[in-house]
């Protein structure tokens, strides 16, 4: 038994050892496929590594792998973990931006299971189960349609296409760290995750934190795709009690047109608040595509982007109140209506 435990840790470096080279295999395989160099500013990295677990193996260490041999980190906003549960396979994604191609490479689980020497012998087809090739640039895409049609139809990243897509595309055109990171966390970025980073924007400069006391606190109804994104850009999870997330039916949305929820910026010293119960719509928004379906949130997604910085044009307020400590316990206690304690609804 003492022997068996000593070895464990020896076991562990091996395992590590083969994802850190599974990450550098998939490097070099995509990086030559796209003629670019380590260090290429035009070039983004997204991937499942550190979500997936491989038949016992955690796969951070493909990290490693990945960042040795392209240059690209965290700390440059050009590498991504998008969330996936742990049991969804291990992927890798590389874009280049100046050309719009993107690679996708998917790990083939059999393979990581033998020695590191054993795993450095296997040519590419038997290290990835699908590596494939696509141009995925909305204006490229918008002119070849035919193409397009056989990336989404033909699921040329494994179903992943609505996830990376959107995400190279809003990369491209400088998409902030702080959003993509979010719409990883979200595991795709859509028009309903970008309403979260107006609603937060607009929450912000009628409501800003002044002090350490303060907080966001979210009465999220109905719930869409914002909440992910407001969990991450503040803190605001319901595991800390800062988010109550509610279904609307449909005659309640009918009622309180565009609701998107009530939006609290609370001081807890003073056991007080300030609340906004909003609204959002989009409408307006034209993504000027003319082509097949899958393209038109794509193209939604990349409009929203010219309106970061005027978060009013689709948000508005419906009401403003004061929350104290009992009022704020009627909004978030299961049985009581938030819009009706509101007075909205």
């Amino acid at each position: 038994m003492v022997l068996l435990l000593a070895l464990l840790p020896g076991l562990a470096m091996a395992d590590n050892a083969v994802m850190e080279e599974l990450g550098t295999k998939a490097a070099k395989t995509a990086m030559q496929d796209l003629k670019v160099e380590k260090g290429d500013a035009n070039l983004l990295i997204l991937t499942s590594a550190g979500h997936a677990i491989v038949d016992g193996q955690t796969t951070q260490s493909a990290l490693k792998g990945l960042m040795n041999v392209s240059g690209n980190s965290i700390g440059d906003a050009n590498l991504f973990q998008v969330l996936r549960p742990y049991w969804k396979p291990v992927w890798f994604y590389f874009f280049d931006k100046a050309t719009g191609e993107g690679v996708f490479l998917q790990a083939n689980g059999k393979a990581l299971n033998g020695s590191l020497d054993e795993f450095k012998a296997l040519p590419d087809d038997q290290v990835f189960s699908k590596i494939s090739k696509a141009n995925v640039d909305i204006d490229y895409l918008a002119n070849h349609t035919d193409e397009g049609n056989e990336t989404y139809s033909k699921k040329a990243f494994n179903g992943n296409e609505g996830t990376l897509i959107p995400m190279s595309n809003v990369w491209a055109r400088g998409g902030s760290f702080e959003f993509i990171q979010a719409t990883c966390f979200h595991d795709h970025l859509c028009p309903g995750v970008t309403s979260g980073l107006f609603l937060a924007k607009y929450v912000e400069e009628k409501l800003p934190i002044t002090n350490s006391s303060e907080s966001y606190k979210v009465i999220s109804c109905p719930n869409w795709c914002k909440e992910d994104l407001l969990q991450m850009r503040w803190d605001a999870t319901p595991g800390k009690s800062g988010m109550f997330v509610m279904a609307l039916t449909d005659a309640e949305k009918k009622a309180v047109p565009g609701i998107a929820g009530i939006f609290i910026r609370w001081n807890d010293t003073a056991k007080q608040g300030d609340a906004l119960v909003l609204a959002y719509n989009s409408s307006s928004v034209k993504n000027g595509w003319k082509g097949p379906d899958w393209g038109s949130k794509l193209a939604t997604s990349v409009a929203l982007m010219d309106y970061v910085d005027s978060p009013e044009t689709f948000v508005s307020t419906i009401k403003e109140f004061k929350v104290d400590a009992g009022k704020l316990a009627l909004l978030q206690n299961a049985g009581m209506h938030p819009l009706k304690v509101a007075g909205v609804l």
